[in-house]
């Protein structure tokens, strides 16, 4: 296909039926991008359907086609200039329309569902991924990562992480994987397995507890010398410099050594396979109680959950004491029943206490530890912070479920006004804030200043990160000229403001955590830039904090 071809050529090939592949693509991506394009599409339509309903169909009477009564001309008169009247009105409203659509779409405040026209997709639009397994449980779990299946690159393992293909590690502690075919696995270091597939992994060191319903059947686990095929059951394996080891808790399993048949193995029989002995499988003893299971993970589990939350205490306790602290929403105490947020600030200013509009109480990173949840275009919480200040620092922990906003605010202030701040996440996962250079337009007269700074950072989501506690620091720096991007502690980017664009007294005023501004007017309207996810723990500093107090909140907070 010669990518020269016009919208009228490819409108003309969609008509005929002639369209292929290639050129449907095209047509796709230039009613998705281009407004005039649209335009000539719509005006195609309806010239079309004009076409089409104005061409006579065949009079089944041909000869007496001449013999019409004058009253019945006059009829069939008025009713074409009835039809031409309506087709006409018709083109134009379908053509104003399409330029009313063009406007919105291009409106920088607030986008807008896109119509039936330009969000034709292709299965190639479509998102993918490659993940085939899901970390549900760490418990003290000491250098846990995944290395991808080049080698290249490793991530540490994080609850809810999707898996792709790759060696996971782990030193010490538990980790709980539950594979896509519905197999969970429990991991206890030190120990290496490689996930192959969704229904298949190598174990190369280490101990594994496997418990498989009859709807994964068939999960497959490898060593160097043998094959472990479940049948619906229960299993442990081991595999050390000794060798290997089967224990079958429940259930049976198919064992296949070196190139032998394949045998069953049932519940309560325990076989060994020994390194650099040339002989097959032996008896050994039953030990299940080196092997955790679920169940028992689930208590250290919780055991674990309530030593952090009780780490973040103390460390939550002391921080509220800082005086760089502009406000501090723990959101420790109970929300439920409440519509305020308390800032817990020492010595405390209620006045900074924040009013929740919308948002609803959620579980936060623990148990016992309540979150607000940002949903529905109109969920917030709003603050009213005075005073003016230099450096900025804000620090939250935020469960994303998805960036479907344009902006996806974090706190935004209202009318963002010289010196005030916005912080959001752009739909691409690049995390943007700006403090604003210059004085807002009035009247006749215009704005005085240069162009706000923006700082972007690299994109950092991935929809494997769905439903994971994040956090997300930013430290406006005034005597460096910089602004620096934390995501869980570690630097993202960090920007070099220039002189005329550096903002050297910030403010706040009114704004809104998790949302941006409200309609002063009964027929004013809003920009949709409301959080969807949750938020637990906001911090807003008149100091730029350093790497290291970055790092010790999450070492402090992380879940």
């Amino acid at each position: 296909m010669s990518s020269s071809k016009t919208i009228e050529e490819l409108l003309l090939a969609s008509e005929e039926g002639t369209l292929d592949p290639a050129d449907r693509q095209q047509l796709n991506e230039l009613l998705r991008s281009d407004p005039e394009s649209r335009v000539k599409f719509a005006r195609w339509q309806m010239m079309t359907i004009a076409l089409q309903d104005a061409t006579p169909a065949p009079s089944k009477n041909r000869a007496h086609a001449s013999v019409v009564p004058a009253e019945t001309d006059r009829k069939v008169w008025a009713e074409r200039q009835i039809y031409r009247w309506v087709i006409a009105s018709a083109a134009a409203l379908l053509i104003a329309v399409t330029f009313r659509w063009v406007q919105l779409e291009t409106r920088p405040s607030a986008p807008v569902a896109e119509t039936a026209v330009a969000s034709v997709r292709t299965l190639s639009d479509e998102p993918t991924s490659s993940g085939v397994a899901v970390v549900t449980q760490l418990v003290d779990a000491k250098d846990a990562v995944i290395r991808d299946a080049s080698g290249s690159t490793s991530q540490s393992l994080s609850v809810n992480a999707a898996l792709n293909p790759g060696s996971v590690r782990l030193e010490s502690g538990w980790a709980q994987i539950e594979f896509l075919n519905g197999a969970t696995v429990v991991l206890h270091g030190p120990a290496e397995m490689e996930l192959v597939s969704a229904a298949e992994a190598i174990m190369h060191r280490g101990r594994i507890r496997a418990e498989v319903p009859p709807a994964a059947r068939g999960f497959v686990v490898r060593t160097n010398d043998m094959k472990v095929v479940d049948l619906g059951t229960e299993f442990g394996l081991e595999v050390s410099e000794e060798g290997s080891n089967v224990q079958v808790f429940d259930g049976e399993v198919e064992l296949q050594v070196d190139e032998d048949q394949p045998q069953l193995v049932g519940a309560g029989k325990s076989l060994q396979r020994r390194s650099g002995v040339g002989i097959g499988l032996i008896d050994s003893p039953m030990t299940p109680e080196r092997f955790v299971d679920a169940a028992e993970l689930q208590r250290l589990a919780e055991t674990q959950e309530n030593e952090r939350y009780q780490q973040w205490r103390l460390a939550s306790e002391t921080l509220r004491k800082d005086s760089r602290l502009i406000a501090y929403f723990a959101m420790d105490s109970p929300l439920k029943g409440q519509r305020f947020l308390t800032n817990d600030t020492v010595p405390r200013n209620a006045d900074l206490d924040g009013a929740i509009v919308g948002a609803t109480v959620t579980r936060g990173r623990w148990d016992a530890k309540p979150a607000l949840q940002f949903k529905r275009p109109g969920d917030r919480v709003r603050v009213n912070v005075p005073g003016e200040f230099g450096s900025l620092t804000m620090a939250t922990w935020v469960r994303i479920d998805s960036l479907d906003r344009w902006y996806n605010s974090l706190f935004l202030t209202d009318s963002y006004q010289l010196g005030e701040p916005h912080w959001q996440i752009l739909d691409t996962g690049e995390i943007h804030f700006s403090v604003r250079a210059s004085t807002e337009a009035n009247g006749d007269q215009p704005s005085v200043g240069p162009p706000h700074y923006v700082a972007l950072s690299p994109s950092f989501w991935n929809p494997s990160l769905s439903g994971q506690w994040l956090h997300l620091a930013v430290v406006y720096d005034v005597e460096n000229a910089t602004t620096t991007h934390y995501l869980n502690g570690d630097v993202l980017s960090v920007d070099h403001i220039p002189d005329h664009q550096l903002v050297r007294t910030t403010r706040i005023g009114m704004a809104s955590i998790g949302n941006w501004s409200t309609p002063l007017e009964p027929d004013e309207h809003f920009a949709i830039r409301n959080l969807n996810g949750s938020l637990d723990e906001l911090a807003i500093f008149a100091a730029a904090l350093s790497p290291t107090e970055i790092k010790e909140m999450v070492e402090h907070g992380k879940p």
